[in-house]
């Protein structure tokens, strides 16, 4: 009885099927791969407008107006190299300005030198009267579009300054666009101002 072996087309068909499940199996894998780095990137992308969105709504369901006040000035849209701004007193203090009492919030979108957009902020009480002479905060990158509007009656405005339309919006829309792994993720958000903070 002689021991039979593999004849050269069966060792042929073997590594022939061998290499198409190696590589069906490596596609399958190179996919899984992609799609959760796109996920990880759209979920930082989500997470940061979350924060964004989430912290800009508690200022201005705190802010502050006085006509006798300078300092709590309430204005935004774009500033005048054309960078999208806002500012405003709010009592939502943080413990970059010690914490409490009123204080001033500044927010502006700019580029950072090098081709990427990012979102600076400053902080200081209002009773100081003066802006921070210290550096503004960078807050975060990958923001590739800020925009706001102002409500008050039945009008949007794309600026505002309390000086000129007499006090605080009813409602401020937000536009947030920030970078995904496929493209752009924008956010739209309308938040109300508290209506008992605009007689103080």
């Amino acid at each position: 009885m002689t021991d039979k072996g593999f004849t050269l087309i069966e060792m042929l068909v073997a590594v022939t099927v061998s290499a198409l499940l190696l590589t069906t199996t490596y596609g399958i894998v190179t996919s899984v791969s992609r799609t959760r780095d796109r996920l990880s990137a759209d979920g930082e992308g989500f997470h940061l407008a979350r924060v964004i969105n989430e912290r800009l709504a508690r200022e201005l369901r705190g802010a502050y107006y006085s006509p006798t006040s300078a300092g709590s000035l309430f204005a935004g849209g774009l500033d005048e190299s054309g960078a999208p701004f806002l500012q405003l007193a709010t009592t939502a203090a943080t413990p970059a300005s010690g914490g409490s009492g009123i204080v001033v919030v500044r927010y502006r979108l700019t580029d950072d030198g090098e081709g990427e957009k990012v979102l600076l902020r400053d902080e200081y009480p209002l009773n100081s009267q003066l802006p921070s002479e210290g550096p503004e905060q960078r807050l975060a990158a990958g923001i590739e579009n800020l925009q706001f509007r102002f409500r008050s009656g039945g009008d949007w405005q794309p600026d505002w300054r309390s000086t000129e339309q007499g006090g605080l919006p009813d409602l401020v829309e937000l536009t947030l666009t920030v970078k995904g792994a496929d493209g752009l993720l924008p956010f739209l958000t309308a938040i109300e101002l508290a209506p008992l903070q605009k007689s103080l």
